[in-house]
């Protein structure tokens, strides 16, 4: 099937087509002309279990030109595609940003190779553009010539080949017609490496996605159309769930949202990211100040693969979270400063800071510490708050220890952070679904505290039920004896089968 779009105004656009079996016509004939064009068309999905799938990702530059077999079949160790129609094609070396080859193009194809390892680096795959030997099997990634040379409308900068079932296949190739890329210097680079890593990664059963779960755009994710956005730079597999869609949300393919890093994950398991850690060092207050109420800590923190969040931890806990720097047209800054301000309710004594930088795939650095004082100094506990101790001056908890279901009375007591329940009997809790079937482990009932959400309790003590005052969006628990008058909403129990 087909469908035509409205094409970009940008200077370039991305168009990824999902290629299946072979038809008699050549490819062109099939594919309507004009730019902006995105094609689906099928494969068949493959029987091989995850296991059996390579984690060979050989990039082929085309040296001196590759000669490309079309028909019914693909097997990237032959040479043979089933996208471009019957006969032989010849793709051209890849070339530098001025169209040539020799040392200006070694030094880009150089960038490419890096920047397709890193991408790769956090899955159990070996990237490299020697071709595995001893007939192994691999997936072929050509990153070289131009859409023409196998019979495409210029408005095409990769295809490649997509299972009906998203499974992952094995033994195919996929085109990325580097010549075909605009632009100079690093940005080209970032370009073609998003191509490429789009290409290959629709082998191996991704979707396009166009929106992450919390509203963010996909754009620096390999797998977006997203360039109408501002959002350049290097793009990975993200860590989260996102929409499948090209320019609009769309149902993707094989049901439910995308996580593309859990995706390649699942087919060859983890490797170790070769993208340093995040950055990160406070900038102000300096060592041995003293703050007041509601002091802001400046953090500067950054990452090749962006951070994700910055928490601010004061004696051992954290007590604000800054979520990662907006995207622009070179990426995330790399540093980026941060504004963490300390809540109002944080007491007073001496007080360890430390801040800590995450990316997506939860790697952390923490800065060095600095010490603060905020008032005076801590005599007893009783100046801290609910459960915290005191010594040498400072107001601090003990690392929290309680898991789901542990008796509580404050919740920095409970690793989830989260200490609640109905009637004053408090666990340690998590929140859960109230219509979500088994959103609660076996044992716990799914207690509602709003109008969709709940705190898993003990399945069969809840004994009273909850009301929530919508103007301030707190649940109140409220105490219901038998024929007792249910105040607010009543209680929603779910119980397990």
């Amino acid at each position: 099937m087909a469908r035509l779009l409205r094409p970009f105004s940008l200077g370039f656009v991305l168009v990824s087509l999902i290629a299946g079996t072979a038809a008699a016509d050549p490819i062109s004939s099939r594919l309507a002309p004009g730019e902006g064009k995105r094609v689906t068309v099928e494969v068949a999905a493959q029987t091989a279990p995850l296991g059996m799938i390579s984690p060979n990702l050989y990039l082929n530059r085309c040296t001196g030109g590759c000669v490309i077999h079309g028909g019914a079949t693909s097997d990237a160790r032959t040479q043979q595609s089933s996208i471009p129609g019957p006969g032989d094609y010849t793709i051209t070396e890849f070339a530098s940003e001025a169209g040539m080859t020799g040392a200006a193009a070694d030094a880009d194809w150089a960038k490419v190779v890096q920047c397709m390892k890193e991408v790769y680096s956090p899955f159990a795959v070996t990237v490299s553009d020697t071709k595995p030997a001893g007939g192994a099997s691999y997936t072929e990634a050509i990153i070289a010539g131009n859409p023409s040379e196998i019979q495409l409308n210029g408005g095409i900068l990769g295809i490649a080949p997509l299972a009906g079932d998203c499974s992952p296949q094995d033994n195919v190739i996929s085109f990325s017609f580097a010549n075909h890329h605009g632009g100079t210097g690093q940005p080209r680079i970032w370009d073609i490496c998003w191509t490429a890593a789009q290409e290959s990664a629709h082998a191996f059963g991704l979707d396009h996605e166009v929106q992450f779960s919390d509203g963010t755009s996909a754009c620096n994710d390999p797998m977006t159309y997203n360039i109408v956005k501002p959002c350049g730079g290097e793009r990975f597999f993200r860590n989260k769930p996102a929409s499948c869609g090209e320019d609009t949300i769309r149902q993707c393919r094989c049901g439910g949202s995308q996580n593309s890093h859990s995706k390649i994950l699942a087919v060859f398991g983890a490797g170790q990211s070769i993208v340093p850690a995040p950055t990160s060092s406070i900038i102000l207050p300096a060592d041995q100040a003293t703050v007041t109420k509601g002091f802001t800590v400046q953090v500067s923190s950054g990452s090749a693969r962006g951070v994700a969040k910055v928490e601010l931890w004061l004696n051992g806990y954290n007590w604000a979270t800054q979520q990662g720097a907006a995207y622009g047209g070179a990426g995330q800054p790399n540093p980026s400063t941060y504004a963490l301000t300390a809540p109002a309710n944080v007491p007073d004594g001496v007080i360890d800071v430390v801040a800590k930088a995450y990316d997506d795939l939860n790697i952390e650095t923490d800065s060095t510490m600095i010490t603060v004082t905020k008032g005076a100094p801590c005599a007893t506990a009783a100046s801290c708050l609910d459960g915290q101790k005191c010594e040498a001056g400072k107001c601090f908890w003990d690392p929290p220890a309680g898991v789901l279901g542990n008796d509580c009375t404050y919740p920095q007591f409970c690793i989830s952070g989260q200490c609640d329940g109905p009637d004053g009997a408090k666990i340690c809790t998590q929140d859960c679904v109230v219509s979500a079937t088994d959103s609660c482990p076996p044992g716990y009932d799914c207690i509602s505290t709003s109008q969709t959400g709940g705190i898993c309790y003990t399945q069969g003590q809840s004994s009273g039920c909850c009301s929530v005052d919508h103007e301030s969006s707190h649940a109140i628990w409220v105490h219901a004896g038998l024929g007792a008058l249910v105040i607010g909403l009543v209680l929603r129990r779910r119980r397990r089968r």
